[in-house]
């Protein structure tokens, strides 16, 4: 049997996780929590999520260079990144696909809408015929 997939949540909202914890569980899937950026980057290079789901306005460092920077790292360029914020500008969705996310989705969210988003990119990712980010050496 497949290992579920593991999402790593990136938000210093801590609703935000209980939320997705909710939605995610209900289907199977395991999800990481970090609080912060430094701490989401850190995470993501020692757990190797298949997929990140990253909030843009954090202290310290926003979501737009924590992308970016996992997206320059060999070990964490193939993950996909959902930016879930609630800055939706059309100015924030080109800084997000300049800092290399693969999605975008501003909140408030529906729950439906977020898990339909997540299962697309975890699908184009096994459509790909890319293996989990865990199992990539």
């Amino acid at each position: 049997m497949a290992e579920p997939a593991r999402i790593l949540l990136i938000d210093d909202h801590r609703t935000v996780h209980r939320l997705l914890e909710a939605i995610l569980r209900i289907k199977g899937y395991e999800l990481l929590y970090a609080e912060n950026g430094a701490q989401g980057i850190a995470m993501a290079r020692a757990e190797r999520p298949d997929l990140i789901v990253l909030d843009v306005m954090m202290p310290d460092m926003d979501g737009f260079k924590v992308c970016q920077f996992l997206k320059e790292q060999a070990e964490t360029c193939t993950i996909p990144v959902l930016f879930l914020t609630a800055r939706g500008a059309e100015d924030d969705l080109e800084s997000g696909r300049r800092a290399g996310g693969d999605g975008f989705m501003t909140k408030p969210f529906q729950s439906v809408e977020v898990l339909n988003a997540i299962e697309r990119m975890l699908k184009t990712r096994a459509v790909a015929g890319e293996p989990p980010v865990s199992e990539q050496s």
